[in-house]
C-alpha cells in the first residue's frame, strides 16, 4: 500500500510498538486516516501489512538496518532522535503528527507492557487538557481521556462494557444511558467504582463535571462522539 496522503486537520493514525490484534481492523482505520506514522518498532507492523507511513519517528533501537533500508528505500521520511532522551517514541510520533497539521490522533498498537500501556494514556491526557480529540485503541478497546468539563456520547451498543477511571483526584461525573446511572456521583482515585459498567441502551452519555478520566469502552468502533470542552492545561 502507498503512501497515504496528508493533510491540515486530518486523522492521523500513529502505530505505536506494541500489541496487536485482527490485522483488517488496522487496515480499516488506515483507509481513514490522512496521516499514517510509526514510533519506531511500530513500522514493523506496517510493513509486514505492506502498508508505508508517511514517516516514522522515533530513535530506531527498535527496528532492524534491513527494516530501515527499505523504508528508506520506499521514500519514508526517517525522523531520528537520540537514543538518551526524556520522551518515548510516541510522544515524539505524538509531537511529530500534531506539527503535521493533524486535528485527531487515533494511537494503535499501544497496550502490552503495563508501563508504556500507562504511558499512552499519559499521552491522552496531555492531548485532552489542550483540547486534541485522541484515542487509543485495538480491536476490542477504546480510550479515551477527558478533562473537566466535557461530555460524550457513546455509540456503542446495549452491553458494551465501559468502565470509567478516575486519574488524580476524585472525579464528579454523570452516566446516562447505562446499566448503573449516575448523577455528579463521585469516582473515587482510590476505588473501582467506575469499572465493568455496560451500556443499557441508545442515548449513552459520559458528562464529567469535574476531574480527570479515562472512559474504556469494550469496542475498537468506539469513537466518543458529541462536543467536548476543556479549561484549558493541566
Amino acid at each position: 500500500m502507498s503512501l497515504a496522503p496528508a493533510g491540515a486537520g486530518a486523522l492521523a493514525a500513529i502505530f505505536l510498538d506494541g500489541e496487536y490484534g485482527e490485522p483488517g481492523y488496522y487496515r480499516a482505520l488506515i483507509g481513514r486516516a490522512g496521516l499514517v506514522l510509526a514510533a519506531d518498532g511500530g513500522a514493523r507492523f506496517l510493513l509486514a501489512l505492506g502498508v508505508l507511513p508517511q514517516a516514522v519517528v522515533g530513535d530506531f533501537d527498535s527496528l532492524s538496518a534491513e527494516d530501515v533500508g527499505r523504508l528508506e528505500a520506499a521514500g519514508v521520511d526517517l525522523v531520528r532522535h537520540p537514543v538518551r532522551k526524556d520522551e518515548t517514541d510516541g510522544e515524539l510520533a505524538v509531537d511529530e503528527a500534531l506539527r503535521r497539521g493533524a486535528g485527531e490522533l487515533v494511537l494503535a498498537g499501544g497496550t502490552g507492557a503495563l508501563d508504556h500501556t500507562l504511558g499512552h494514556i499519559a499521552i491522552l491526557r496531555r492531548l485532552a487538557a489542550r483540547g486534541i480529540a485522541a484515542r487509543l485503541v485495538a480491536p476490542q478497546l477504546s480510550v479515551r481521556v477527558l478533562c473537566a468539563p466535557a461530555e460524550v456520547a457513546l455509540v456503542a451498543g446495549p452491553g458494551a462494557r465501559v468502565s470509567v477511571v478516575s486519574l488524580g483526584a476524585d472525579a464528579v461525573v454523570t452516566l446516562v444511558g447505562f446499566d448503573y446511572p449516575l448523577d455528579r456521583g463521585v469516582i473515587p482515585s482510590a476505588g473501582c467504582l467506575g469499572l465493568g459498567n455496560s451500556v443499557s441502551g441508545d442515548g449513552a452519555r459520559i458528562v464529567l463535571h469535574d476531574g480527570v478520566i479515562a472512559a474504556l469502552v469494550e469496542s475498537g468502533a468506539e469513537t466518543f462522539a458529541g462536543p467536548v470542552t476543556t479549561r484549558g492545561a493541566w
